[in-house]
């Protein structure tokens, strides 16, 4: 029978008949998460009191209780437990010390450790909340050697789910441990299982550990991997330490290094002005019809931080590239980097060459704009 046979009284009740069932299910819905919601918060207040046995022992200089450990060790392993310990912790947390709760979570480690087999077996959504306490909870805080916690972290960072690898490598960062951060850049470029850049450079600012000694072994070991996994070292490191400028110098004039590798050599060299990179810097300038148009406007930008008449000169016959980006950056570099008047451009204003002329009346134009929008402020 087709719908359009059907009566109109009957296609009401049948709409009525489905209003009526969505409603009883949303209710129904309410129902169950209030009883869901009452369940956690008894759960919670159970663990709470648990805890704080634990921590008035562990401050009494006492161990946890064995009978303790073995209820976390076979109640952790249901996601929704965990999620009542982890508020219970919370909670207890607001009342405790902080090096007692760091105490406390040296303590029950062997718990997280024997629960990442049962975790590791899990759905993606659960690994990677069980990966967040263990940074959340600071377990592994400052291990130096290798365990079973890092290990796992490590294989997690090569998983397929970028919550949990996020997580992972985040909890890695936590632990303060040079050697695990460069197993879990091997493991990815093994498994060629990348991840942002930019959340890679942003977790290596993170780190907790030693960052001079964990960019000198990742910058060392550059060669060994994708440019996805290589990059965002350069950018940590740039925005970390000025102890590099010798090797980016070296990086920056080898032709056989990758070019975004290179780029961020001369970005990092606009950081940490090194004056032996000046001449290489110009260089670029000079040679700009000959080399990628994207080093000559890097490097333009990167002068404005090597002031001096040659520099001047340098960005002078920059504003006669052929290459828009190159012009401009020369532009912005002698007016706005190096601050140079109008007057010792005079030779440009009044040259034959009208896209020079064109670029520094845009400069121009442009300072006169922003100016007028702060004074607006």
């Amino acid at each position: 029978m087709h719908v359009l046979d059907l009566k109109p009284e009957k296609i009401l009740y049948i709409y009525m008949a489905s209003c009526i069932a969505v409603l009883l299910f949303n209710i129904l819905y309410i129902f169950i998460d209030k009883y869901k919601a009452k369940t956690l918060e008894k759960n919670s207040l159970e663990y709470l009191d648990l805890i704080k046995e634990q921590l008035a022992r562990v401050e009494n200089g006492l161990e946890p209780e064995e009978l303790h450990l073995k209820l976390l060790n076979r109640k952790l392993r249901r996601p929704e437990k965990l999620r009542a310990y982890e508020y219970s912790v919370a909670e207890a947390a607001r009342q405790a010390a902080p090096d007692i709760m760091k105490l406390y979570f040296e303590k029950v480690r062997p718990v997280f450790l024997s629960l990442t087999d049962t975790y590791e077996r899990r759905d993606e959504i659960e690994q990677a909340y069980f990966v967040s306490l263990i940074e959340k909870f600071g377990i592994d805080k400052g291990r130096q050697s290798f365990d079973g916690i890092i290990e796992f972290l490590v294989r997690m960072s090569i998983s397929k789910d970028v919550y949990v690898r996020e997580n992972s490598l985040q909890a890695l960062f936590s632990i303060g441990n040079a050697e695990a951060v460069l197993s879990a850049w091997q493991k990815m470029e093994a498994n060629q299982r990348y991840h942002s850049r930019r959340l890679l450079a942003e977790g290596l600012l993170r780190f907790t550990g030693d960052k001079l000694e964990l960019s000198r072994i990742l910058f060392q070991r550059r060669k060994d991997f994708n440019i996805s996994l290589a990059l965002p070292v350069f950018q940590f490191i740039r925005r970390y330490t000025g102890e590099f400028q010798q090797e980016m110098l070296e990086l920056m004039q080898r032709s056989t290094e990758d070019k975004e590798l290179r780029l961020e050599a001369v970005r990092y060299l606009r950081r940490y002005p090194y004056a032996p990179a000046r001449e290489a810097l110009q260089k670029f300038i000079w040679m700009r019809d000959y080399i990628d148009w994207e080093f000559a406007a890097m490097a333009a930008m990167t002068l404005s931080e090597y002031p001096g008449d040659d520099t001047v000169e340098c960005l002078k016959e920059g504003l006669h590239a052929t290459n828009w980006y190159v012009r401009h950056n020369c532009a912005a570099a002698l007016t706005q980097g190096l601050r140079i008047p109008k007057a010792e451009l005079y030779e440009v204003y009044n040259g034959k060459d009208r896209y020079a002329r064109e670029i520094l009346q845009y400069m121009e134009q442009k300072a006169d704009l922003e100016q007028e929008k702060m004074e607006l402020v």
